[in-house]
């Protein structure tokens, strides 16, 4: 019994030894790893910024990269094995997510800008991953434990992983598509009626368009989604050119043609509308009474957060409103089990584009004073929202138009006749002439 009791005693405290051993290689790894998804981060914040961007806009993203990174190379070889996996895991699926749509553009089109960073950080993912997939087989079975009592650890940690990426991966990695999304190829106008128009947002930022002259004198802004650009809005802003209005369709900043930092959730693109209403005002055959707009998604966010912070903005359409910010959902949803979640991928967000989120939603309605039509679909988060927003609007010219079997910004496809005549009624009396005078 003693000599039993010496060996396992012993085989005790060798284990220790083992795990720093093998311990060292693998820092060494997840070093270098991070440090080229850290490389591709300065890339794109300085070297390949994209144009309109400031060197000083991704100062926060890169101090706060900077942290994680180096904080986890330090920690990593004072963890046990499964915290260590843990972490490659979650360096691993962020550079994976980024890296993937830089190796997507590529394959689209060609490489460009920070591109070859970005692959290189796809590559980083994927060694992580690999890592801790060794650090669990390395490690598999050490620890005093019984073999029973090791696989109900290793049942419980499945459920208690997918719980904390639905918390952390998830939202996070949500936002760097929602701030990092590569843009399109912008093809022909629609016609050879509309033009090739550029001008600058309020701060600065340049801005592409097509715009078509007004036939009926009055002239309407058409604003895209957060993850599209000028072309996603065309089916509308034909709707509107058939009945004689003059639109002007631009990629908001980021996307398309346009300088600037992608924000999905539109932040920053009130800058965009106050240029382009600039723009139309500048144009000898628009009414600057007769201004209106007709946003789409994140574009109906934007403009009626403008249209609140005072605007010249004579009547909007806003097709498609939900939350522009974390004030909004929580507003919306009061404090439940998905509040983190949105918090980190707002916060994410924030971070990763340099931009601040505008005023609450709720408190813009309450400051409108042109008329205003919310269109909402389905009977899910954007019709509550909309219907907190009318509610909100008490006596002000706010109203609420519900397609419960339509899909979201789809009223054009999914109820096109009713959805034709209600919003080319309510720009025909909102833009007559009489209500601007």
């Amino acid at each position: 019994m003693t000599t039993t009791t010496v060996t396992e005693r012993t085989a005790r405290h060798a284990r220790p030894t083992t795990r720093v051993s093998r311990g060292a290689p693998q820092a060494a790894v997840l070093a270098a790893a991070i440090a080229v998804a850290l490389l591709h981060v300065l890339d794109g914040a300085f070297l390949h910024r994209e144009p309109g961007v400031g060197p000083g806009q991704h100062l926060l993203l890169v101090a706060v990269s900077l942290a994680l990174g180096l904080g986890a190379v330090a920690a990593f070889p004072y963890l046990r094995p499964a915290a260590r996996a843990a972490l490659a895991v979650f360096f691993a699926a962020l550079a994976i997510v980024d890296g993937g749509m830089h190796a997507k553009h590529i394959a689209a089109e060609s490489a460009g800008a920070s591109d070859v960073t970005g692959v290189l950080a796809l590559a980083a993912g994927v060694v992580l991953l690999g890592l801790a997939v060794a650090i669990l087989w390395l490690h598999r079975g050490e620890g005093e434990v019984s073999g029973r009592r090791r696989w109900a650890y290793r049942i419980a940690a499945v459920p208690v992983g997918l719980l904390l990426a639905l918390y952390t991966v998830v939202p996070i990695g949500t936002a760097i598509t929602e701030t990092h999304k590569y843009r399109e190829p912008i093809g022909a106008p629609p016609s050879a009626d509309y033009r090739e128009v550029a001008f600058d947002a309020s701060d600065g930022v340049h801005l592409s368009g097509w715009y078509r002259p007004t036939r009926n004198g009055a002239t309407l802004l058409v604003l895209h989604g957060g993850g599209g650009d000028r072309t996603g809005a065309v089916a509308h802003a034909k709707l509107l050119v058939r009945h004689g209005y003059g639109v002007l369709l631009y990629d908001a900043r980021g996307r398309g043609k346009s300088e600037g930092q992608q924000n999905a959730f539109g932040w920053g693109w009130t800058k965009d509308i106050a240029g382009a209403i600039g723009f139309l005002r500048s144009r000898p055959e628009v009414d600057p009474q007769r201004i209106g707009g007709l946003g789409l998604s994140t574009g109906a966010d934007a403009l009626v957060q403008a249209a609140g912070q005072g605007a010249d903005l004579h009547a909007v359409v806003a097709d498609g409103t939900a939350a522009e910010s974390f004030e909004d959902w929580r507003r919306l949803q009061g404090i439940t089990a998905v509040t983190p979640m949105f918090a980190a991928e707002f916060a994410t967000v924030r971070i990763a584009s340099g931009a601040k989120s505008g005023p609450p939603m709720e408190d813009m309605i309450k400051r409108i004073t042109e008329p205003l039509l919310l269109v909402s679909a389905g009977r899910a988060e954007e019709y509550k929202f909309s219907v907190k927003y009318d509610r909100a609007a008490g006596s002000r010219p706010v109203e609420h138009w519900n397609l419960p079997q339509a899909g979201h910004t789809g009223a054009i496809r999914d109820a096109a006749p009713a959805y034709e005549r209600r919003v080319t009624a309510f720009f025909d009396a909102a833009l007559s002439g009489a209500h601007g005078r």
